[in-house]
C-alpha cells in the first residue's frame, strides 16, 4: 500500500501542478527565510509566472528590500528545491 504523500506526490506530478503548489509554500515559510523583522514589513500576495510579488509597507523597506531581493530568492528556491521562483517583485 502506498503511503498519503507518496500518492499526493503521484496526483501532482500526474496533474502538473506540483510547481504551483510547491511555490505557494513561500506562504507559510516566509518568516522564516527572512526573519521576523523584515516579515512585519514585506508579505508575500501572490505567485505569477515564476514572480512573487511581495507587498512592502514603506518605501524605505522596499529599497533595504531591493538590495537584498537575489539572496531572498536563492533562499526561497534552495528551501522549496523545485519552487522556481526567477524573479521578486516589491510592491
Amino acid at each position: 500500500m502506498e503511503s498519503l504523500g507518496a500518492a499526493i506526490a503521484k496526483m501532482l506530478k500526474t496533474y502538473k501542478i506540483e510547481k504551483p503548489v510547491r511555490q505557494n509554500e513561500v506562504f507559510f515559510i516566509w518568516s522564516d527565510i527572512v526573519g521576523e523583522v523584515i516579515a512585519k514589513h514585506a508579505v508575500p500576495e501572490k505567485i505569477a509566472y515564476n514572480k512573487l510579488f511581495v507587498k512592502v509597507d514603506s518605501p524605505i523597506w522596499r529599497n533595504e528590500l531591493n538590495f537584498g531581493k537575489e539572496e531572498i530568492r536563492k533562499k526561497i528556491n534552495k528551501q522549496l528545491k523545485d519552487a522556481q521562483i526567477k524573479e521578486i517583485v516589491l510592491r
